[in-house]
């Protein structure tokens, strides 16, 4: 995964935006993805990787936690488009700035 893409990723799990993805972060995400583990799995695969001993995963660890993931399920789907970028998206066709995207939109 390139830098860029990991980074995008890892802000999409950091949900409070601290730098750091807690345990807490991590269940929420993934359950959100439809993968649900274990809390005591979640707590060894963080402890797994958790260089400074600080119980949470920083963009630096983040890359090795989610090899492991991806290796432990298979190929994950993560969709990284956050709400801004659907935002972004829906703006540039929505013609007639009702924020809502229909067929006169695609068409105008």
């Amino acid at each position: 995964m390139q830098p860029t893409e990991l980074k995008r990723v890892f802000q999409m799990f950091d949900r409070n935006g601290d730098g750091l993805i807690s345990k807490e972060e991590l269940s929420h995400s993934l359950e959100n993805l439809g993968i649900f583990i274990p809390d005591q799995e979640l707590f060894n695969m963080i402890n797994k990787i958790d260089v400074d001993g600080d119980g949470c995963v920083d963009i630096d660890e983040f890359g090795e936690l989610y090899q492991s993931i991806m290796d432990e399920f298979g190929e994950l789907y993560l969709s990284i488009m956050d709400e801004r970028d659907c935002t972004r998206m829906i703006t540039k066709v929505d013609v007639d700035g009702d924020g809502m995207v229909n067929y006169k939109n695609f068409k105008g």
